[in-house]
């Protein structure tokens, strides 16, 4: 599959909670300044995804912190870029998940 090309990274997978980020955040971002939020996304530690998405939100952004209170700082954040709504995670039921 390596020489196909459908194998194209191999990578490690961490324990969030140990390494005191436990709090997955969808945060749904509604923006016209696009390349501000990307460049802001590139630098933020927290981010871990970014999707251009359609519908009413323009963006998804998945985020790792360490508590809400955190959640909080970083969505404030966002606040110069547009319009947000956060989805917090309660239980990561799926993740990683290979469709072959």
């Amino acid at each position: 599959m390596e020489d196909k090309k459908i194998i194209s990274e191999y990578c490690t997978v961490f324990n969030l909670r140990d390494l005191n980020r436990g709090t997955t955040t969808f945060i749904l971002i509604k923006t016209e300044h696009c390349q501000a939020l990307v460049d802001f996304c590139e630098e933020a530690e927290e981010v871990t995804d970014l999707f251009r998405i359609s519908g009413e939100f323009n963006y998804l952004i998945k985020v790792q912190t360490a508590s809400v209170e955190e959640l909080a700082e970083f969505q404030d954040s966002l606040v110069h870029i547009g319009p947000s709504k956060s989805h917090i995670c309660l239980k990561n039921i799926l993740e990683n998940r290979v469709l072959l």
